[in-house]
């Protein structure tokens, strides 16, 4: 039977307003990002598929995927699972300069103007969870990797070394260099864009932000 190890980090839960007892959950170690040109080198290799056609198919899933569901369809992919179209609201900034979501009395003050896309949700299929199931997994513990605070100039610096480099950051992009989660790398973003004089802003990038230097 096939094996695989699952490494996993024990993270502490964000506390909600007035709670003071810290809980705990455990989170996957991600080790990189596949892209779909090394998955295409993979099926290439295994399955009676050429590359080519891989990438030509994925292209064009692409294209109906966003198609269909902007036209009001769920998308079900038998044995892999169900995307569908997540709207909501645009936030606003209050008074001191962090976004948040306004609320709404009145059904009608929710007009077209007010709605956005949010994202994709995602619910794989049983079938899936079933292939997850039948393999054997051993778990392992990876300690330390997990950062509650990051000195400021470190953060600062680091950042930069990055930018210099790529232009420019996403959320993501800060958890996997602080070894933060994604709770605490918004809190610490949302505090570098509204501080005095902000060496950092973001701007809006499809369902989320692009983060980078101001000078």
């Amino acid at each position: 039977m096939l094996m695989r190890t699952i490494n996993y980090e024990v993270h502490p839960t964000p506390l909600k307003s007035g709670e003071t007892k810290q809980t705990y959950h455990v989170r996957q170690c991600m080790k990189r990002t596949m892209h779909t040109a090394e998955l295409a080198d993979l099926i290439a290799e295994n399955a009676l598929i050429s590359r080519g056609v891989f990438l030509m198919v994925m292209e064009r899933l692409k294209m109906e995927l966003a198609d269909q569901l902007m036209t009001g369809h769920d998308l079900h992919l038998d044995g892999i699972g169900r995307f569908a179209l997540q709207l909501g609201t645009k936030k606003v900034k209050d008074e001191s300069g962090r976004l948040v979501r306004k609320t709404y009395e009145r059904p009608e003050d929710l007009t077209a103007h007010e709605v956005t896309v949010e994202g994709i949700s995602f619910v794989p299929d049983k079938e899936m969870m079933k292939r997850l199931h039948r393999i054997s997994i051993h778990f392992s513990h990876v300690k330390g990797g997990y950062e509650q605070e990051v000195e400021r100039a470190r953060m600062l610096d680091a950042l930069a070394d990055y930018c210099r480099v790529h232009g420019s950051f996403s959320r993501k992009t800060f958890q996997r260099l602080f070894g933060v989660s994604r709770y605490r790398a918004q809190l610490m973003l949302d505090e570098l864009v509204n501080e005095p004089d902000a060496q950092i802003c973001r701007k809006k990038f499809g369902s989320g932000y692009i983060y980078r230097f101001t000078n």
